[in-house]
């Protein structure tokens, strides 16, 4: 009798222990997938480096900031970390030791998401390889350097607390609404920040200012943001970075869409776009018709055929794009190429008809390098090549011949700040006689 009893007894034992077994699997797989949505290896993770070893550089107002080993190593991740401080960091923005973490952390939408989820990605991250080294610390300035003072930026910016559902709402609606405006963290970027550094609740999506780079307006706004924009659009844009006659991403939307967003389901890139277009639209009076609409073929680079020296220098902008643009982009700016790997059109695109002209000039300082399923989408970088001059007069052709003349004129000082705050190569000296 006693053996029956304990055959049962096991028989029951190892049957929970294969059903927490599953449990834990399952948790694992949906940490997987929410620590890619939420991107986490855009700040955990250096380029090259180790899969959450930290040591990514963040650029703030403030200075440097370090992203941090979150790998599950017991000395410099999170390996011994309880559930209660994972989550407390991640929606608290309180750190192991109850110090304040700098907002640099997107915990002002972190908060939002579910406890369970928080804790299905620290499952992930305790599955994967510990990375034994320690991130550079962060060592801003004072008064930056005092953690206490995150207490008052809290005080004025900070609304704690999980996301619940709209029940009026259907359920692609919340679980669009749940990646944007937590899990995928889409206003850090994508909207503007008050006198005190926070998101503008006021004017949520509306765009963002990252120093480098401008995050667009993505309110349904018809001028200035993605009105005249199709679902399926939005989707494809989301997908692959590219859409033709619209967009193609670089900067930290590539990075985005190259780490996180090409890999989540379709179902969740429709919810996106669904909630996305169902949000108060933002205008923007210095947007006065859509990015896209702007530019078209130039002609421009026929008159240099045959022109002496002193008409071709009256246009260096003209003489710099075709001999570094043009043969990718045409002549006319028409792009070339069809599918995955074209080369996009440089008028109707929303980064050449913005009324802000930085983002093409980040373009030609950084290239594009975005590593899809497909394959890699390359642009080179000209900041080893170009003077700042150089590329403030290319930017300039590309603006008032493609797109949107409201830009204003770059000047080559312009340049140099967004050389510096990118951290890239100085410009080379050239002499006279080089220059064009």
């Amino acid at each position: 009798m006693k053996s029956v009893v304990s055959i049962a007894v096991a028989v029951i034992l190892m049957q929970c222990a294969t059903g927490q077994a599953a449990d834990n699997a399952a948790q694992i797989k949906r940490g997987e997938y929410l620590a890619r949505a939420g991107d986490c290896t855009a700040c955990h993770t250096a380029g090259g480096g180790p899969l959450f070893g930290g040591g990514v550089s963040i650029s703030t107002p403030f200075g440097q900031i370090w992203g941090s080993n979150i790998s599950s190593d017991k000395q410099y991740g999170i390996g011994s970390w309880s559930d209660e401080q994972f989550v407390a960091a991640v929606r608290d923005g309180t750190g192991k030791n109850g110090e304040q973490l700098y907002p640099a952390m997107p915990y002002d939408a972190f908060t939002k998401m579910k406890r369970e989820d928080v804790l299905a990605i620290k499952a992930y991250l305790m599955s994967m390889p510990a990375v034994h080294q320690p991130s550079p610390q962060t060592d801003l300035p004072f008064p930056f350097n005092q953690r206490w003072g995150i207490r008052f930026w809290k005080w004025f910016n900070f609304d704690k607390g999980e996301l619940q559902n709209d029940t009026q709402q259907t359920a692609q609606w919340n679980n669009g609404r749940y990646l944007v405006e937590a899990l995928a963290h889409c206003g850090t970027c994508h909207t503007p920040r008050t006198l005190t550094l926070g998101m503008d609740s006021d004017k949520p999506l509306a765009g963002g200012d990252l120093g480098g780079w401008w995050a667009f307006n993505i309110t349904p706004d018809k001028q200035a943001g993605i009105g005249d924009w199709s679902q399926q659009q939005l989707v494809t844009y989301l997908k692959t970075g590219f859409v033709a006659g619209k967009a193609s991403a670089s900067g930290p939307m590539g990075e985005a869409i190259e780490h996180s967003l090409q890999y989540l389901p379709d179902s969740d890139l429709q919810d996106i776009a669904t909630y996305l277009q169902s949000v108060k639209p933002q205008p923007d009076k210095q947007q006065t018709r859509p990015r896209d609409s702007w530019g078209q073929p130039s002609t421009a680079l026929i008159t240099l055929r045959g022109a002496d020296a002193a008409l071709r220098s009256a246009q260096p902008g003209a003489v710099l794009f075709a001999g570094n643009c043009a043969s990718c982009h045409g002549a006319e700016g028409a792009g070339s190429g069809h599918g995955f790997h074209a080369y996009p059109s440089l008028f109707h695109h929303t980064s050449t008809g913005a009324a802000d002209a930085r983002n093409v000039v980040s373009v030609v300082l950084n290239g594009v390098h975005r590593r899809m399923s497909e394959g890699e989408i390359v642009m080179p970088a000209f900041a080893p090549e170009l003077s700042d001059q150089q590329v403030a007069d290319i930017s300039n052709f590309v603006s008032q011949q493609f797109g949107n003349p409201a830009a204003g004129k770059i000047t080559a000082k312009q340049v140099g700040e967004l050389r510096q705050d990118a951290g890239l190569a100085s410009p080379p000296r050239y002499s006279e006689g080089d220059k064009p």
